[in-house]
């Protein structure tokens, strides 16, 4: 059961890949490299672009850059914009009770288990993963 979107995976895989290499680099380079489909990772770029984690240049030298630097991307950061609000469930995404909290009684553990997780998340930088 995979935690993240195939959205979210390529999202990591894209920061990621542009952080190794450190320069401007061309989207359809970028997608040759690490097999990813080309036109998904055009709009998914545009996204980046907008949320401050890219910029781009145009031209033979153009292409998609980290817009700031890999240790200064969280994790949790790239996931929030990407699948929303971290939840393990839909009762821990919720703010009020649980409609099924009394029949139930998971919705503390999960809570617990939400917070550990998103501690971890944010621990981890895009620099992390080079």
């Amino acid at each position: 059961m995979p935690i993240f979107s195939t959205r979210t995976d390529y999202v990591l895989i894209m920061l990621v890949g542009l952080a190794r290499k450190k320069s401007f680099w061309s989207l359809k380079t970028l997608s040759q490299e690490y097999h990813l489909p080309y036109r998904y990772i055009s709009r998914l770029a545009v996204y980046l672009k907008t949320a401050g984690f890219l910029k781009s240049r145009e031209g033979v030298q153009g292409g998609y850059m980290l817009a700031k630097s890999p240790k200064n991307i969280k994790v949790i950061d790239v996931v929030e914009i990407f699948e929303g609000e971290f939840a393990c469930t839909r009762c821990s995404k919720t703010h009020g009770n649980c409609p099924n909290e009394k029949f139930c009684g998971m919705r503390g553990s999960w809570l617990k288990m939400q917070n550990q997780l998103a501690g971890i998340l944010w621990k981890f930088s895009i620099a992390d993963f080079k």
